[in-house]
């Protein structure tokens, strides 16, 4: 498998964010990111700056809805309208397309010192058709947890990461547990980045710069070949990873995610992340973190079955289920963290 990093939900000029695409390229280039993909509020004007800057390829989706209901629209050709009220027409129109998308800051909070306290989590839970759910974002989740002028002080100029260390919302992989349960839904994360700027007497201040965002939550893809040279078979085989789910989430600031590898072993054929296969007697699951000092846990239906402090774990499959993993990060000093979360291996009975 030949993985690639890249980081999703950014917005620029042509919406709300500070950077144009030209400029967030240059910052994904500085960052070593192999993609990013820019998803500005409700519009697409930024679909003719596609292409490859050095070596990220930059794809543009969009943001859709206002008010609530956020979904992250990709492979779209249309403008599509505003359905923050009925967002099971957005979905639906999304896939009319023969686009997919991800729900998007599902339960984001809202905070009386930032934004004056806007918040846009998702709020109607009847809807089908959707391809997956952003788990960790790390705005969203900075924002929600900003309840004091005193942490923000704390973190912003101490660890400025704080507020997302704790990984994903435990609502969220809950969620997403129950969901895959049932049926395939995908899991990725995002920045929500913006690279706010505001001025300070006679300083220029920027919250967050896209280079700095590019180094935290980014979602890896698993692709069986490399990435093509030719820009437009590039951009699908990026499409397709993020559709069937053979991706993970990582939180690159403690060190990139290269080097993981979670998928499912039967003899000689091997299936990878998102992917289905039937239970079998020799099938085996496998998960390599990219450090040796890791802590491995292994999840199947939202219940830990296996953990381990190790490079490596090999499991031998006994029961159907829905398999994931998850690594922590472990330093020399401190408690683990919380670093990568990969998507499910689909085990049939």
């Amino acid at each position: 498998m030949h993985n690639y990093a890249g980081n999703i939900h950014i917005h620029s000029t042509y919406s709300d964010g500070t950077g144009s695409i030209e400029e967030i390229a240059a910052a994904a280039n500085a960052a070593n990111l192999d993609f990013v993909i820019i998803t500005d509020h409700l519009t697409r004007d930024g679909a003719h700056e596609e292409g490859k800057y050095g070596r990220t390829h930059v794809i543009v989706g969009v943001e859709l809805n206002q008010q609530a209901n956020h979904y992250l629209a990709m492979d779209t050709t249309a403008l599509i309208e505003d359905y923050s009220p009925e967002p099971q027409k957005t979905i639906d129109e999304v896939n009319r397309q023969g686009g997919f998308g991800f729900l998007a800051h599902p339960f984001e909070k809202g905070s009386h010192l930032v934004t004056e306290g806007a918040a846009y989590p998702w709020i109607d839970w009847t809807v089908s058709g959707f391809t997956g759910i952003e788990l960790w974002n790390y705005s969203s989740q900075w924002k929600g947890k900003a309840t004091s002028r005193w942490k923000i002080f704390l973190w912003y100029f101490g660890d400025r990461d704080a507020p997302v260390k704790t990984g994903p919302p435990r609502q969220c992989l809950k969620l997403w547990d129950a969901y895959t349960r049932e049926k395939p839904v995908v899991g990725i994360g995002g920045t929500d980045a913006h690279a706010i700027k505001f001025r300070v007497g006679f300083y220029t201040m920027e919250i967050f710069p896209y280079r700095d965002l590019f180094h935290t939550i980014n979602t890896y893809i698993c692709l069986p070949e490399k990435l093509h040279k030719e820009v437009p078979v590039a951009r699908k085989q990026i499409m397709e990873a993020l559709k069937k789910g053979n991706c993970y989430i990582c939180f690159d600031r403690y060190r990139g995610g290269y080097n993981f590898y979670f998928g499912a072993f039967n003899g000689s054929e091997e299936i990878p992340m998102g992917e289905k296969t039937k239970l079998k007697d020799k099938l085996r699951l496998q998960v390599k973190a990219p450090q040796r000092r890791s802590y491995i846990r292994l999840i199947r239906n939202g219940e830990l079955i296996c953990e381990c402090k190790s490079q490596h774990l090999d499991y031998k499959v006994s029961t159907p289920g829905t398999y994931r993993a998850e690594v922590y990060f472990c330093p020399l000093f401190g408690r683990r963290r919380p670093w990568i979360f990969s998507n499910p291996v689909y085990i049939e009975g």
